[in-house]
């Protein structure tokens, strides 16, 4: 306008307008850094298959490993029953694979609760231990009962280790 109303109102320069513009830059890269955030992927056990000897004495465990998370993955170890099976098994976005992961004797009770799965993400090498809790079907075989795992169940969160 003029000095009269520089010299009221304060001088009015085109700053503000470089102001208006930065705010939505910032608000880019917050949305950005948010986007960025750390995805942990998942791998469940899709199915469970047990074979027993007809004896009952030897069961051989097979599950089916599946990657639901958007990255390949390798699945590196899973643990059940007190055993470690190295799988070292890669798995495309949405892939999965039967793998057995136990040879022995069948369960006679259910003390063992919990199975892990160890894998990694292939872009970047993080590590994740994912548990899953172990459901049973009880089964009678002259007056001894066993326990075969009949389901397991992703327990989550999922664990970086």
């Amino acid at each position: 306008m003029g000095w009269f109303t520089d010299a009221v109102f304060g001088k009015s320069d085109d700053t503000e307008g470089d102001n208006t513009n930065k705010a939505p830059v910032e608000v880019a890269n917050a949305s950005q850094q948010a986007s960025e955030a750390k995805v942990i992927p998942e791998v469940i056990v899709a199915t469970v298959n047990a074979h027993c000897s007809a004896d009952m004495s030897h069961m051989e465990l097979w599950v089916r490993l599946k990657n639901t998370s958007p990255f390949e993955i390798e699945v590196t170890e899973m643990r059940i029953f007190e055993q470690s099976q190295g799988l070292n098994r890669f798995l495309k976005p949405g892939e999965s694979h039967d793998c057995c992961v136990y040879k022995g004797s069948v369960p006679t009770n259910n003390s063992q609760h919990v199975a892990q799965v160890d894998y990694k993400t292939v872009g970047n090498g993080d590590y994740f231990e994912s548990e899953h809790q172990i459901d049973y079907h009880l089964e009678d075989n002259n007056g001894v009962q066993y326990y075969i795992p009949q389901e397991l169940k992703l327990l989550r969160p999922v664990r970086g280790i």
